[in-house]
């Protein structure tokens, strides 16, 4: 065993010196906020307005007396004369004294009167209230109370809640942007709002301060919380507390809320590079112009998140200078403006002026597809050129067509699909122009009249497979298939493919009762319309195509021809990159749950240090903390060994040497040796006492 020398340790006071520092860090920052002066002192919370008044004419008689103050030398300070005026407003106003015995408001700005100097300007100030009848706010959002709240809170919809009160100034000047946000909002989510005189429900949306536990709004009125979907606890509600202006609003509504994607803006020279080249043929370009340079409306984010498949979203900053390009190129002459561009060589389909919810949804409903539909995965269900599905004219329809013009991207399929585009307008003149003067039309108009023809194009290299099916012949790799070098010059064609049900197969699919596995696939055989495809060889010219389909369908409807039932290749989706991937700034749920946590202890841990009873008792619990601390005796050991000596006390040394000695007397009538040893042993043990000692 080492020799273990002890020493006292005289504790070094740093760490007390930086545990006292947190603490008048903390009083400093909050604590002079923490003295809350009450408007009832001196009389009672239940007082009536006499009692108000009294107590008024009391404490500003002082101020009043000038020559009487200028005698005795009384001094009365500017921000004791503001404070009895400011107490007296609220107390006599029955809805500001309401709003302030509930959740503590006050409404009142005397930031003018404190600006004055002198007692005359001062009493200028006053009242510090410039009115006190409160005019109703008109607003087209939803009036909630403590009946219909229940039908916001668990539905599948998003709410927006503003909670306000009449007399409050902050409510009143904000009436104005909450319409405008409710204007922009409208078909995206729900928004109502909560009067503090529903004093229950007010108290049930109002924060509580963590100390005490009394209703409070941290930021002031009006305050903005969101219901979630599927939302059925309190504990869910998310709080706005940024500023209160248009801009932030909105966009914490669409993005921290709603989730909806960000829409970019882009200049003249991105715009055609990025948007109109680099997006692909098969979507919609929608381009919004603005003067302003202010984000996409909530609507218009959430069109990009609902037509994603459709369309492609971009803004641009509307400037003078770049005027001529944007009018020449695009038929665009001022902002606001909306923009589609749809087929190559279709004019640009312009909307000028503001737009809201219900005419932007009009517009892109209309415009969500080229003007010669685009035969995809998520189109051909709608076009009729399915054969699981039905016609556009209904399940009614038993036999329709579809006119398919198939080819790799390129310039000669731009051209084709031109001429189908004209095909597909002198069926639409030919229908009018009949309807006018009564002449029989068409069989192809009257058949696209019926819905029971349809045109589309197919792009022959992503729906390869697709176009296998209809081409079927030795040339078709001309049409279908990626590019290949050295290949001929892309042929594209076009193709009719007739679609034919039975008028009772419906009802034998429900009578029929399906026992196992090779039955389930019958059935799903059986649902398929039976095909039955032909192939155009003629000129590209219009008129002999609408002849040719004309011809083509008056076969199909008084022929008997073959019918085959045959299960097409799926159509594979052309982008598989969602909204959420495209959109920019797109926060996760999970970085938002720990944003609102640790912002939820900061306040937790403001309201504590703010109230003046738990400050002072941290304070008396951290003195007693420190000086136990501090004052705690402590020894420290410095040692070679891990071990402490067992000779450091007299009584453990003493204990040892019997031991010792009891030990040895043993060993000697064992082995002579080990008595020697042991000999030596004690004699080392009394030496080292010595030393300790």
């Amino acid at each position: 065993m080492e020799i273990a020398i002890r020493k006292h340790d005289v504790r070094s006071p740093w760490r007390i010196y930086a545990v006292a520092s947190i603490i008048m860090l903390c009083h400093m920052l909050y604590g002079s906020h923490a003295a809350y002066k009450s408007y009832y002192e001196g009389i009672k919370e239940t007082a009536t307005f006499e009692e108000i008044f009294a107590a008024y004419q009391k404490l500003s008689e002082p101020w009043y007396k000038e020559e009487e103050n200028n005698e005795q030398g009384i001094h009365v300070a500017v921000t004791s004369i503001i404070e009895v005026q400011r107490a007296f407003e609220i107390l006599s106003n029955e809805k500001r004294r309401q709003d302030y015995d509930h959740f503590g408001l006050d409404e009142l700005q005397e930031t003018e009167a404190l600006a004055k100097a002198n007692k005359e300007e001062v009493l200028d100030a006053f009242p510090l209230a410039k009115h006190n009848d409160f005019v109703p706010i008109a607003s087209r959002t939803t009036i909630l109370n403590a009946t219909n709240f229940l039908s916001a809170l668990g539905s599948d919809e998003t709410w927006f809640i503003q909670l306000y009160s009449l007399a409050s100034t902050g409510s009143q000047s904000f009436a104005d942007t909450w319409e405008r946000i409710a204007e922009s909002l409208d078909g995206v989510a729900n928004l109502g709002r909560v009067e503090l005189v529903e004093i229950q429900l007010a108290r049930l949306l109002a924060e509580k301060n963590r100390a005490t536990g009394h209703p409070f709004f941290r930021h002031g009125l009006p305050s903005i919380l969101a219901i979630p979907p599927s939302c059925k606890h309190l504990n869910c509600l998310v709080r706005y507390t940024d500023k209160m202006t248009y801009e932030n609003i909105a966009d914490w509504c669409a993005t921290s809320i709603l989730k909806l994607p960000r829409i970019l803006y882009y200049s003249p020279q991105s715009l055609v590079t990025d948007v109109i080249q680099n997006a692909g043929p098969d979507k919609i370009k929608v381009i919004g112009f603005s003067k302003t340079g202010e984000r996409a409306a909530p609507y218009f984010r959430k069109a990009a998140k609902d037509y994603w498949q459709y369309a492609i979203f971009a803004f641009v900053l509307w400037r003078e200078q770049d005027a001529v390009f944007w009018e020449t190129r695009f038929g665009v002459e001022s902002a606001p403006a909306l923009l589609f561009l749809k087929d190559p060589g279709v004019q640009p389909v312009v909307y000028h002026g503001p737009m809201n919810s219900s005419s932007f949804g009009g517009a892109m409903e209309a415009h969500k597809n080229h003007v010669l539909p685009q035969l995809r995965s998520i189109t051909a269900e709608e076009l009729g050129c399915d054969a699981t599905g039905y016609s556009r004219g209904g399940k009614e329809v038993l036999t329709w067509y579809c006119v398919i013009l198939a080819g790799k991207p390129g310039i000669e399929l731009s051209q084709m699909r031109a001429v189908l585009r004209s095909v597909q307008d002198d069926l639409l003149r030919d229908i009018d122009s009949n309807e006018d003067d009564g002449t029989p039309v068409t069989t192809a108009a009257k058949a696209f009249k019926e819905k029971r023809l349809s045109l589309t194009w197919l792009d022959g290299e992503k729906q390869k497979k697709y176009c296998f099916f209809l081409v079927h012949s030795d040339d078709v790799h001309e049409t279908c298939g990626p590019k290949r070098y050295g290949e001929a010059d892309n042929v594209p064609k076009i193709f009719l493919v007739r679609y034919k049900r039975d008028s009772g197969e419906q009802e034998v699919l429900k009578e029929k009762k399906w026992k196992n596995i090779w039955d389930v696939v019958q059935e799903e055989q059986e649902k398929l319309a039976s095909l039955l495809v032909a192939s155009y060889n003629g000129t590209m010219e219009s008129q002999k195509i609408m002849s040719w389909i004309s011809q083509t369908i008056k076969d199909g409807d008084t022929q008997d021809l073959p019918n085959f039932k045959v299960e097409t290749p799926a159509l594979i989706p052309e982008d598989t990159i969602t909204y959420k991937k495209q959109a920019a700034e797109f926060f996760s749920d999970k970085v938002q749950k720990v944003y609102y946590k640790s912002t939820d202890l900061r306040y937790g841990f403001s309201d504590v240090i703010r109230d003046p009873k738990l400050f002072q008792i941290i304070i008396v619990v951290a003195a007693l903390y420190l000086s136990i601390y501090y004052f705690r005796p402590k020894t420290n050991s410095n040692t070679l060994n891990s071990q402490e000596d067992p000779l450091s006390s007299p009584s453990l040394s003493n204990q040892s040497e019997e031991n010792s000695t009891t030990d040895n007397t043993s060993s000697t009538l064992l082995n002579p040796q080990d008595t020697l040893a042991s000999t030596k042993a004690s004699a080392d043990l009394r030496k080292r006492k010595e030393v300790t000692t």
